[in-house]
């Protein structure tokens, strides 16, 4: 019996997975900053009726931002992190949806806060979709991702790892 058929390609297994989890500190930070915006639109010399538009407006602001990054509770909020071997990384969205990026250079990494900054790669499958209506808008709107990790929103072996991970595998070449 002849066994040359080559076994289908399966995925290797990510170098390191992450589950992240709402985080209270970025709550607080955000709220903070918000309120502190507001605090410091009302002494200013504007009709009252702009002041309180201006405030609505940061309110609506914080509860995206809180909603979507701090929270986790948005279809789109990141909920996990997969690096592979290739050096990519996979972003886990709340509804279920994969998306493969590029970890770029601008990414911070410190003890206390690790800001991923990430590219998406383009499908190789040409199927028509979300991403393909997004590729169609000008680069500078949609040119990357950012993902805030704080050490209460993800478990602190993991957020060691990463932060080693990014520090000297992610390295880029020198100049």
């Amino acid at each position: 019996m002849n066994r040359s058929t080559a076994a289908p390609d399966t995925p290797s297994p990510p170098l390191l997975a992450i589950r992240l989890r709402p985080s209270l500190r970025l709550s607080a930070m955000l709220t903070l900053a918000h309120l502190a915006a507001i605090g410091l639109l009302w002494p200013l010399a504007l009709p009252v009726a702009a002041r309180l538009a201006g405030s609505l407006l940061l309110l609506a602001g914080l509860g995206f931002h809180l909603r979507r990054h701090a929270l986790l509770r948005s279809p789109v909020s990141v909920t996990g992190l997969a690096f592979s071997h290739e050096m990519t990384c996979t972003l886990e969205q709340r509804d279920g949806r994969r998306v493969a990026c590029s970890v770029l250079g601008s990414t911070f990494v410190a003890s206390y806060l690790t800001v991923l900054e990430l590219q998406p790669i383009a499908p190789e499958s040409g199927r028509p979709g979300r991403f393909s209506a997004l590729q169609a808008l000008p680069a500078t709107l949609f040119s990357g991702r950012s993902v805030t990790i704080l050490p209460d929103g993800i478990d602190t072996e993991a957020f060691r790892q990463l932060r080693v991970l990014l520090r000297w595998k992610w390295r880029g070449p020198a100049p």
